[in-house]
């Protein structure tokens, strides 16, 4: 016979957590809780639950399915077992997968048909569950549509977890399911590919937007110098999350170096700290920043994109993301030929590896430099 135990909840109201255990020599080989609001709510899960264990081979198959391990509790062990930290999409999209129905499906009775469900569900814009559970209202739950290049990051992540999760939670994934559901969502084009973009800003929307960040810095100096910021991007020509977290101590003023701490990798990013060459002007630019953080720029990265992202908006420029700051930073040092214009030099300045993605950043619109006598130096490279 179960048994019901009555504990106090946070605000004093009492929960009753009802409890069945079963024993086989001496040993307990299933254990059943729920908690319930009231004790008659408790007793009658338990009259219930005991009723269905009476039958012929109930317990035994209650004890199977209770060794399975669902996908979330999969991704779990694959995160934990991990001796460093992943980055930060990956540790998102992993705990997204967690929350979602799929999440509690067991790994055992995953079939290809269930990834392709998956899929669609992702591209349809079918909501998980909030991390935080006082956050979830109706409104939360609305769908929101995904591109195809967003459902095949999600994808990619779990490949990870299907590809080396088995031994470490000792169960067979369903490698064979995962790959043909692929292939297959490959073909409907539910997953696809980032496009390569190849969009970098004209100097005339450079200077808009260099005026437009300048003035309301000029009105208020508490707010973000953008103007800086982007000058960092275009001349350091690293992403905002680490033009963002750039320590003082990791810039070395008599070599023209600085480290990248955990430069973004598609394999691994944790741990892969670059030290990279740095241009005369970026120098300069870093320079001119003040001493009063340990971060070279001290602002959220969130707060930079989202500050870029509306004056664009404000300023009719139209299909252009912080991100392509980068784009235009090395595409440019091909045009002024840096270091003599050769890969291997300019990758000394970017940070990518021999075979990484370099060429994606490469799109060259001219020979010299485009921002060669530019009104705005003076003032970027001016002390702040």
């Amino acid at each position: 016979m179960g048994t019901i135990m009555e504990r106090p909840n946070r605000k004093g109201a009492s929960r009753f957590t009802a409890l069945i255990r079963k024993k086989q020599n001496g040993k307990v080989i299933l254990t059943l809780t729920e908690t319930f609001p009231s004790r008659q709510a408790a007793d009658r899960w338990i009259k219930h639950r005991e009723r269905d264990l009476k039958e012929k081979g109930a317990v035994e198959r209650m004890v199977q399915s209770r060794q399975r391990k669902t996908w979330s509790e999969v991704i779990a062990d694959y995160c934990e077992a991990s001796p460093d930290k992943f980055g930060k999409t990956k540790t998102a999209n992993l705990a997204y997968l967690q929350r979602l129905d799929f999440g509690t499906k067991p790994v055992e009775e995953t079939s290809d048909h269930d990834f392709v469900t998956l899929a669609r569900d992702l591209l349809r814009g079918v909501q998980a569950p909030p991390g935080n559970p006082e956050h979830s209202c109706p409104e939360h739950f609305a769908l929101k549509p995904r591109m195809p290049q967003t459902v095949n990051t999600y994808l990619a992540t779990l490949r990870t977890v299907v590809m080396y999760g088995g031994p470490i939670s000792r169960v067979e994934m369903p490698i064979g399911d995962f790959e043909t559901a692929v292939r297959t969502l490959k073909h409907q084009r539910i997953v696809s590919k980032s496009a390569i973009r190849s969009r970098r800003p004209t100097v005339d929307e450079m200077n808009k937007l260099m005026s437009h960040f300048y003035a309301r810095y000029q009105s208020d100096k508490r707010r973000v110098p953008m103007h800086k910021v982007i000058a960092g991007a275009i001349t350091l020509s690293h992403r905002q999350s680490a033009l963002c977290s750039l320590p003082w101590r990791d810039f070395n003023f008599e070599a023209n170096r600085l480290w990248i701490r955990n430069m973004k990798h598609p394999r691994q990013t944790q741990g892969n700290d670059v030290e990279v060459w740095v241009t005369d002007e970026a120098k300069s630019l870093i320079e001119s920043m003040p001493r009063n953080n340990d971060r070279i720029f001290p602002y959220c990265a969130d707060v930079v994109s989202r500050l870029f992202t509306e004056a664009c908006a404000l300023l009719n420029i139209h299909d252009l993301h912080f991100h392509d700051l980068r784009h235009d930073a090395i595409s440019r040092f091909f045009e002024i030929a840096l270091g003599g214009g050769s890969r291997h030099m300019i990758l000394k300045y970017t940070g990518h590896s021999p075979d990484g993605s370099l060429t994606r950043y490469i799109h060259i619109d001219q020979t010299g430099d485009k921002y060669e006598g530019w009104s705005w130096w003076p003032i970027l490279l001016a002390p702040l």
